[in-house]
């Protein structure tokens, strides 16, 4: 995952290391050490996906290659193994995607999620009526889930609703 996320972040423009760690971060999804990041672009440049720039002082910027735009629409149009971080680095470079696999990867999500709110209002309505008392809190949690993946959905169905009328308009 550190793999794509770096090509995505390079995608556009140059980076050097210390933008890229900054950038990680700016995504949300972690905080990489440089100890995990250099590791990383060095395996890329020698797989050829990645090459250095210029050096500026000790900084090295990385762009991407071809071989690195290739290997990245791959990873980006590869099914997701559906955890929650996976679909959101996914999601954060989704718009370097033709609209139609867009909505796909988008209605795709939302199919996972409404399984998984299937999942989770059964589970919690057999906690509710089980004949033994059930923990407070382990319903709170159970109640939690039921509702951020109802939220999620909704969310999905903005994102969904903008991508139809984007491609209804064009």
């Amino acid at each position: 995952m550190l793999d794509f996320a770096i090509l995505g972040l390079l995608h556009d423009r140059p980076r050097h290391g210390y933008e890229l760690k900054r950038a990680l971060g700016d995504l949300g999804f972690w905080q990489v050490s440089f100890g995990s990041l250099y590791p990383a672009l060095r395996r890329l440049e020698k797989q050829g996906f990645i090459e250095a720039t210029k050096v500026e002082g000790r900084r090295k910027s990385y762009q991407m290659t071809g071989s690195g735009r290739v290997r990245f629409g791959e990873m980006l149009t590869e099914t997701d193994d559906g955890s929650d971080r996976e679909f959101q680095l996914r999601l954060a470079f989704l718009g370097y995607v033709e609209p139609q696999r867009r909505l796909g990867v988008l209605e795709a999500r939302r199919t996972a999620l409404q399984d998984r709110l299937h999942g989770a209002r059964r589970s919690f309505k057999g906690a509710r009526s089980s004949t033994r008392r059930p923990d407070k809190y382990r319903m709170a949690l159970m109640e939690r889930r039921v509702r951020s993946t109802e939220a999620d959905i909704a969310w999905l169905d903005e994102l969904i609703a903008g991508e139809r009328s984007a491609a209804a308009g064009a």
